[in-house]
């Protein structure tokens, strides 16, 4: 009878630990809900990278409104830092469309001219393959240009704001 009884209360002890728990557990999932529903309202002012089926990520967005780099470095007057690098993306994003579409142009000659002479069309066909992933190359560095901008301007007001 003894050994029935501490058996009894051991499993009355591991019940209670059990639902304590899961207690413990379903607060854990509902803090951690709160907290990605409150990190993805942001602050008020803070600016962010656009997001998307179709954002690729060199557009930002501060409250509601989507800007490019030259509108957003416009819009960043009292952060030099910010304003740099998105000044910077904007002169990267000019230079990745014009030899964009010079690479295109180089393919379109490439095939045309293959039928005529096969070693300059192939010339032309891998001069604009080379073109194209320089520009793919420069919309890299345009995305990274705007995420650094964009962390430059959150501090910037998170400065200001608070100290």
């Amino acid at each position: 009878m003894v050994q029935a009884t501490r058996f009894c209360s051991l499993v009355v002890c591991f019940i209670r630990g059990y639902i304590r728990g899961m207690r413990q557990w379903i607060l854990f999932l509902g803090a951690w809900a709160f907290w990605g529903l409150a990190l993805g309202q942001g602050v008020p002012g803070s600016m962010t990278v656009k997001k998307g089926l179709f954002a690729n990520g060199a557009k930002v967005v501060v409250d509601g409104v989507t800007m490019r780099p030259a509108r957003a470095a416009r819009h960043c007057d009292s952060c030099w830092e910010a304003q740099g690098h998105f000044a910077k993306a904007k002169r990267l994003r000019v230079w990745s469309l014009v030899i964009a579409n010079l690479g295109v142009a180089e393919s379109i000659v490439g095939a045309l001219r293959i039928e005529d002479a096969r070693a300059v069309g192939t010339a032309h066909a891998v001069m604009g393959g080379v073109f194209m992933t320089w520009a793919a190359e420069k919309e890299v560095a345009v995305r990274r240009e705007v995420r650094q901008g964009v962390d430059a301007y959150n501090r910037c007001r998170f400065l200001e704001d608070y100290l």
